[in-house]
């Protein structure tokens, strides 16, 4: 993230532990039927078969590099008008406001292009985000102490010391999702929209899909897999919020 950039405030960085990624998104509402999973290879058949399926979206842990920055200024996104003329194609992107909670909306993204509602508590955070209008959603997230301390209290679970939170970090939170009509899409809060890739999945393909990770190896391939990369899954599986 560029240091020019201005934020509506500023959270601490969270540990690319399933763990800690569980916590919040139970905090904010999600159920525990969902839940966060480590893929630690993508290119080993055996590995993944031990992912639990259907995988319902794909977030990816990867360098703040200059390469990543000149794939954020150049992307082609989706337009809102687009968007609109088009409902089949429509997704949920946030606008990244508060600085280093890129996790944070790598989680949003993954569970709000989800197509069963069922997955949120009622009378939740998340369920109350998910009622307002956009506006009023960035809004919520931007003035909401109740996000700040279910935030707080997940990020303090690492078990390596955060930096201040008004520090740049050199790892960032993308996410992939699948749309209601099949179409893959990197979302990124970071940049001015989702992004519509060349991936468009049959019905009973999920996100562990081969042609699905051809967009994280599209990523690392970008930096010449220099760098620190990591994966997780979005599953569905028994109740795992206690």
């Amino acid at each position: 993230m560029e240091a020019t950039q201005l934020y509506a405030k500023h959270f601490i960085p969270l540990e690319s532990d399933p763990s800690v990624l569980n916590d919040l998104m139970y905090g904010l509402g999600v159920s525990g039927s969902l839940t966060l999973t480590d893929v630690w290879e993508i290119n080993d058949p055996i590995q993944l078969s031990l992912i639990p399926r259907p995988v319902l979206a794909l977030i990816l842990i990867l360098p703040t590099s200059e390469k990543y920055e000149s794939h954020r200024r150049s992307a082609k996104v989706l337009t809102t008008d687009a968007a609109e003329d088009s409902k089949e194609e429509s997704v949920v992107w946030f606008r990244q406001t508060i600085n280093n909670a890129c996790g944070l909306y790598a989680i949003l993204h993954a569970i709000c292009n989800i197509e069963i509602r069922e997955f949120i508590e009622p009378d939740s955070f998340l369920s109350d985000l998910c009622a307002r209008s956009t506006s009023e959603q960035e809004d919520l997230l931007n003035s909401s102490t109740h996000l700040d301390a279910i935030y707080e209290k997940a990020a303090l679970r690492g078990t390596t010391a955060p930096p201040p939170a008004h520090d740049e970090v050199d790892l960032h939170y993308v996410c992939f999702v699948k749309s209601s009509n099949g179409s893959v899409y990197e979302m990124d809060g970071d940049i001015s929209g989702p992004i519509k890739t060349n991936i468009t999945l049959k019905h009973d393909e999920d996100m562990l899909a081969v042609s699905a990770l051809e967009c994280v190896r599209h990523c690392i391939a970008r930096e010449d897999k220099d760098g620190t990369f990591s994966l997780l899954a979005l599953v569905s599986g028994s109740d795992n919020s206690d």
